[in-house]
């Protein structure tokens, strides 16, 4: 059986999956997508027959349109897709046959690694995942990804989210593939923890340069506080969310080289219904969506426009 995973590319929750899928399915490929490429990609795909190649494909910690769900739900690959996702703005998907989303279980937030391994554990009699390093590395996953800040294991999700930043997708995968193979536990090696303490004063001299570049606007009834920020995503909007926290109700985090990103305080501000506005979801208090499209277009333009007017 040929299997093709189609996953999150700007995180964690994205990214585990795939060293999931190593461990329980022997062919298989995979695809990272941002969230606002997932309709494109699917729509592309029925049309070129793509997933005629594969007997299973398994999309996680990603979501599509009711548009492509029709589609999907229209068409034989119905038969042989399953959705993972636990995000607030993909709920009406369930009412799909292949679709699974989740937000919580037993009162504790999921994610999209969450979801998909719980339905590995109880579909494949495989002892790679059962190891309690995997199991480990899920949770903190889960914890990164949800933004658990009451978990013991709070500080090493973060750390872990470091290290996805510093080694890049690809080294990300390969590292962790064979460390879960071969260690029965999860830890950070010496070299990482040097590294972690070098990027932990780098994240935070990051976030400290960016307190007097947010820019104050007010968008659909919300006190906005808008930033450009390339790295640490969910610690930047997180630490300015509280730095502003009399002067904003939510964070917006540019990216022009990726996503547009939401981020408040629990009672703040509902950025899943905001993200909507931009043709995004998310959570409660952590959402995205895709760059408007035309946004670096205008930016380059109106650089131009600046400089001819001179």
């Amino acid at each position: 059986m040929k299997l093709l995973l189609i996953s999150h590319i700007a995180d964690c929750d994205g990214i585990m999956p795939v060293i999931l899928t190593d461990f329980v399915f022997p062919d298989y490929d995979y695809q990272l997508l941002e969230a606002g490429e997932v309709d494109n990609y699917m729509k592309e795909s029925l049309k070129q027959h793509t997933f005629d190649d594969y007997d299973q494909i398994i999309i996680t910690d990603l979501s599509f349109s009711k548009e492509v769900a029709d589609q999907i739900n229209n068409s034989s690959l119905k038969d042989k897709l399953i959705l993972f996702d636990h995000h607030e703005g993909a709920l009406y998907l369930n009412t799909y046959p292949f679709a699974h989303v989740t937000i919580t279980k037993d009162n504790i937030m999921q994610s999209g690694t969450t979801n998909y391994y719980d339905y590995l554990l109880t579909n494949y009699d495989n002892d790679l995942i059962r190891k309690k390093s995997v199991k480990d590395m899920v949770e903190l996953v889960r914890i990164n990804d949800t933004w658990d800040e009451d978990s013991p294991l709070f500080d090493a999700s973060r750390n872990l989210g470091s290290i996805l930043c510093n080694y890049g997708n690809d080294k990300f995968i390969d590292k962790y593939k064979n460390f879960l193979r071969e260690s029965d536990t999860f830890y950070f090696n010496d070299t990482e923890e040097t590294l972690l303490e070098i990027d932990n004063r780098r994240r935070q001299e990051y976030i400290d340069n960016l307190k007097d570049k947010v820019i104050f606007k007010e968008i659909a009834g919300n006190r906005v506080g808008i930033v450009f920020a390339e790295q640490y995503r969910s610690d930047v909007g997180h630490a300015l969310a509280s730095y502003y926290k009399d002067q904003v109700d939510l964070i917006m985090i540019i990216n022009l080289n990726r996503s547009l990103s939401f981020r408040s305080l629990e009672d703040k501000a509902d950025v899943n219904t905001f993200a909507s506005l931009f043709g995004g979801h998310g959570h409660i208090r952590a959402s995205g969506a895709p760059i408007p499209d035309g946004l670096k277009d205008n930016i380059v333009d109106y650089v131009i426009d600046s400089i001819n007017k001179e």
